[in-house]
């Protein structure tokens, strides 16, 4: 059993696309994004409107996607509640719905091995991502025991790729359409007869077409966001 796992796609549709196009060739048997599908990049709804048309896809929520149903936090930062406006002219009410849908954790069974997949940890409702992110992962996402039964949870939130152990191993593949390098990361995991096996992978993108895009959707104070998420 061959799965592939991305997370924090961001609205970068020209790393999503690189992405697709390698998985197509390299074949798999199922494929889960672990959340914020939209968020800070130019292409909100053409990102959701291709992460549903991709084969064998499950797809789980994240703040950003919350936020795209709900509304940004009260109190959160001017840029924020700006960007979201922005946002909420570039989707239309099926993408809302489409979002809204999205779980916040799930889990499956591959060749003996339980796995749970979820951004991050959640709230006492289960419906809200955990905020702020502290800087002990794996002790955030213990709180998560209970909610699921799995020895293995894939996650995302952090944009840094890692592979932690705490109660349970965790496993991030790195943000796929937030980084400071054009690569959009992943991970293969493998599994038989009750053993993983994990490989994190990257594959290059048009760094040109991302920062075109920016200017091209006028997307407010986009030199904070490339500045913040797309920088060392």
């Amino acid at each position: 059993m061959k799965i592939i796992v991305f997370t924090d796609t961001h609205a970068n549709l020209p790393a999503l696309r690189a992405f697709l196009r390698e998985i197509k060739k390299e074949g798999y048997d199922a494929a889960f994004h672990t959340g914020d599908a939209v968020g800070l990049g130019p292409w909100p709804g053409e990102t959701i409107d291709l992460l549903e048309e991709t084969p064998r896809l499950h797809l789980l929520a994240g703040n950003h996607d919350a936020w795209l149903c709900g509304g940004v936090p009260k109190g959160s930062a001017r840029w924020l509640a700006e960007h979201y406006d922005w946002l909420g002219g570039q989707v239309s009410r099926r993408h809302r719905t489409a979002a809204a849908a999205w779980p916040f954790l799930s889990e499956h069974e591959f060749e003996g091995v339980r796995a749970a997949f979820v951004h991050y940890a959640l709230s006492a409702c289960g419906t809200q991502v955990a905020l702020p992110i502290s800087e002990h992962i794996a002790l955030d996402l213990d709180a998560l025991i209970g909610r699921h039964s799995s020895l293995l949870v894939f996650h995302g939130h952090r944009h840094k790729a890692s592979d932690l152990k705490g109660k349970v191993r965790y496993v991030n593949p790195g943000a796929l359409g937030c980084w400071h390098k054009p690569a959009a990361r992943y991970l293969v995991a493998r599994f038989h007869k009750g053993k993983v096996s994990i490989q994190h992978k990257a594959v290059p993108y048009d760094w040109d077409e991302l920062l075109k895009g920016f200017a091209a959707r006028k997307v407010p104070d986009y030199e904070r966001i490339l500045g913040s998420y797309f920088a060392k």
